[in-house]
């Protein structure tokens, strides 16, 4: 037959399963920091490359221009 585990084991395992659980959920708040860090860096890329496309079309009048002639056409 197999012995029963003395209280001090139990209360090991106990406290590695606890640990074991903690350590998951570590995992996911970074997993979360990281998704809310590359978040932020997805908008200032699309804000850093709407303003390099306004200052490309600013620089080409031809571009300005139709630029102009779309938004009366559709709207902004």
């Amino acid at each position: 037959m197999s012995e029963t585990p003395d209280k001090h084991k139990l209360n090991a395992r106990m406290l590695r399963l606890a640990a074991a659980a903690h350590r998951k959920r570590a995992a996911e708040l970074d997993m979360a920091a990281a998704a809310a860090e590359a978040a932020g860096s997805f908008e200032n890329f699309a804000r850093f490359l709407t303003e390099a496309e306004a200052r490309e079309v600013a620089q080409h009048p031809d571009l300005a221009e139709l630029n102009i002639r779309l938004d009366s056409l559709y709207g902004d």
